[in-house]
């Protein structure tokens, strides 16, 4: 039963277009499977390589870090303090579910796809990353150790930046 689980996982992942070493470490189903699965699936062999640095996730725009931000506080708020016990894959996928009905409009796809979702949720446990409250509007947004900025909100940033553009 337990191998049928994780089978089932597996292809949830896959379906989603989590990367297979992802999946592989999540499932624990062998990577030649999962190779084979994700060419029925998607129509095409997996994706190779590493995965992107932490850092290269979060920050590259102050969109994207308020993007970001949004995931994990959701998956905060639905996990609690064991997200920072260890990673919860099926809270990943709800987490990441809610946030794409969240951010997802006519023609707009959400920014963060469940790989960047996954990394988030192992740098929160790990403490690669974190989520600080900012003093002036109280919104959480995420800091990654790695960034090579100096932590700002950005959602701040972008109100001030809205603001601008209509004065």
């Amino acid at each position: 039963m337990a191998e049928h689980a994780q089978l089932a996982l597996a292809i949830e992942l896959l379906r989603r277009g989590a990367r297979t070493s992802i999946v592989h470490q999540e499932t624990g189903v062998s990577r030649a499977k999962l190779r084979t699965l994700y060419r029925e699936i998607r129509g095409r062999s997996p994706p190779s390589g590493q995965l992107p640095e932490s850092a290269a996730v979060f920050v590259t725009s102050r969109h994207r870090q308020v993007q970001v931000s949004l995931f994990a506080r959701l998956y905060e708020a639905m996990g609690g303090p064991r997200i920072y016990q260890a990673l919860d894959i099926r809270m990943v996928m709800a987490a990441h579910t809610l946030y794409a009905e969240m951010v997802a409009g006519p023609g707009v796809a959400p920014s963060l796809d469940i790989n960047g979702a996954w990394m988030i949720a192992r740098d929160l446990r790990s403490g690669a990353a974190t989520l600080h409250p900012c003093r002036r509007c109280d919104a959480p947004y995420i800091v990654c150790q790695q960034a090579d900025r100096l932590p700002k909100c950005p959602i701040c940033a972008e109100r001030a930046g809205e603001e601008r553009r209509r004065a």
